[in-house]
């Protein structure tokens, strides 16, 4: 008889509860008032490959946002958890579990390689147009600035999130 073929992985369990995604300790994004899809996507999917944990979205999103989101994320969410919850429940978890809480905001006053990003962290990023509400910002151990010499104020959401990952892996590896 022929030997069957078999796949698994090894890994994050994408049906893990919160409190199990931040049992483990590592990288953890949480996006605040998000309002694009596509932007949502591109974030989810740079957190799965960049090796995180899990992945949480704070917004009243429908099932078409939530699905066009997943679509553009690749389908993250078949290898990493994915929540759709308020921010508080994240923060409030991330504190029980000894996460620093990192703001990516333009109020920073260090760079990503000024800033030990490797153990239990938590990522909180704003949306495009209001940036993170004050109240999330407030909870926050630190913000990071990701450095700009352009004239316009800001990147682009993802190209932000990508910096950070990024430096993380860096310093990790």
């Amino acid at each position: 008889r022929p030997a069957e073929e078999i796949l698994a992985l090894v890994g994050r369990d994408p049906q893990a509860d919160l409190a199990t995604s931040l049992a483990h300790g590592g990288a953890f994004w949480l996006l605040v008032g998000v309002a694009y899809p596509g932007n949502v996507g591109m974030v989810i999917r740079t957190a799965e490959v960049s090796g995180a944990d899990a992945i949480a979205i704070d917004g009243t999103f429908d099932h078409e946002f939530k699905r066009a989101a997943l679509r553009a994320s690749m389908r993250a969410d078949k290898f990493m958890p994915v929540y759709w919850c308020a921010a508080a429940e994240v923060l409030d978890g991330a504190r029980a579990t000894g996460h620093q809480l990192l703001a990516l905001d333009e109020s920073g006053e260090r760079a990503p390689w000024q800033v030990d990003l490797s153990g239990a962290r938590i990522f909180v990023v704003g949306g495009e147009n209001g940036g993170i509400p004050a109240d999330v910002l407030a909870r926050c151990d630190a913000s990071i600035r990701v450095p700009m010499a352009g004239f316009i104020p800001c990147y682009n959401l993802q190209a932000a999130v990508s910096a950070i990952a990024t430096e993380r892996l860096r310093q990790t590896s």
